[in-house]
């Protein structure tokens, strides 16, 4: 059980087969307090009841990761960092609201991350992973490498109301369906769906023919 308060840097270090048990990384309160993790390479590493708080990671590679139940990563800022392998459950959020709600702290984290990926030439790489289940607000999406045909991406603007969608598409894909609800009632515009290819093949198989559907229809911003 270990506790980063933020403020530390951890830089050129190689993790294997380590595991990391209700411990929790840079649970900063401020865009200044953020913990740099830089040059890290972790393969086949464990996450047990643990989070990450607002940090910064930066030339970093992660090669498979399995993780209980899952890892939520709150207001993290990522340049040229490359998931590989099976991966766990992963949710990476926008405000750090896990933390605190004022209002000028969650602002002053918007303005950082903002200029932060003004000055990244990719943020993240997540072509060859294969998620039990993966969910990413806050990155630009032009900015995070994809396989096209299993991570794709949906716009409001080619998106059409909820009515469209038969009985038949909501039975038979019915958590996309579910999340494509959740989306056209956020304030985003655009959402990164991705086929979760770590799953069980039923719940795999369900995700990519409902992705392939959309793409039938043409409700997938290609490219």
């Amino acid at each position: 059980m270990v506790f980063d308060d933020g403020g530390s840097t951890f830089e050129d270090i190689g993790l294997n087969g380590c595991v990391f048990d209700n411990c929790g990384l840079s649970l900063a309160k401020s865009p200044e307090g953020m913990t740099r993790v830089k040059g890290v390479v972790a393969t086949k590493c464990k996450v047990v009841n643990s989070e990450i708080g607002p940090c910064v990671f930066e030339d970093v590679v992660i090669d498979e990761l399995a993780t209980n139940p899952i890892l939520l990563i709150w207001s993290s800022f990522f340049r040229r960092v490359r998931l590989s392998g099976k991966i766990g459950k992963i949710g990476i959020n926008v405000p750090p609201e896990a933390f605190f709600t004022d209002s000028k702290v969650l602002h002053d984290f918007s303005v950082a991350r903002e200029a932060f990926y003004r000055e990244t030439d990719w943020a993240l790489d997540i072509s060859d992973a294969k998620f039990v289940d993966f969910r990413c607000e806050g990155i630009p999406l032009d900015l995070i490498r994809r396989d096209p045909e299993t991570q794709v991406v949906i716009r409001k603007s080619m998106l059409p109301r909820l009515e469209v969608f038969e009985r038949g598409f909501r039975k038979d894909f019915r958590e996309l369906y579910f999340s494509l609800v959740d989306f056209l009632e956020s304030p985003r515009q655009e959402e990164l769906l991705v086929v979760p290819l770590g799953a069980p093949k039923a719940r795999r198989d369900a995700w990519a023919s409902g992705i392939g559907e959309l793409r039938s229809r043409g409700f997938l911003a290609e490219g």
